[in-house]
């Protein structure tokens, strides 16, 4: 599963988020995800919340989760926070692994400054995406 939150800016100026969820199958896997997944490779699309139609915006942030189909939303929330526990000791942008779970997060100047409530906000949109079934 590939989940992908991306704050985004149209070329008229207009800003939203937008989350997608790809699935792939039978994979199944520990750390790093299949060579290909998600680049180049992002899965079968899903689900979907568009506020900002492409294309050509501009992402301004996002936030990327990849981990097997099976995975629940109570083993990638806790992931997550250790993820950003151990990210935020860097520079921008993120990456990591773990359990299951493989992380990305980046953002432009203008939104590292108040990068919490950005991360915020690219998760909530990740959940919206999330299915209802495993929440």
């Amino acid at each position: 599963m590939y989940l992908a939150a991306q704050h985004v800016r149209s070329a008229l100026g207009q800003e939203g988020i937008n989350a997608f969820r790809y699935t792939h199958g039978g994979y199944v896997w520990q750390g790093l995800p299949p060579q290909g997944i998600p680049d180049p490779d992002p899965g079968v699309l899903v689900e979907q919340i568009i506020n900002v139609p492409p294309p050509g915006n501009v992402v301004r942030s996002y936030l990327d989760v990849v981990a097997p189909d099976e995975v629940l939303w109570p083993e990638i929330r806790p992931a997550f926070f250790a993820f950003v526990g151990q990210a935020q000791r860097q520079p921008l942008p993120w990456q990591g692994v773990f359990g299951r779970c493989y992380f990305r997060a980046g953002m432009d100047m203008g939104l590292a400054a108040t990068w919490r409530h950005e991360v915020a906000r690219l998760l909530r949109a990740l959940e919206a995406v999330y299915p209802a079934r495993s929440q």
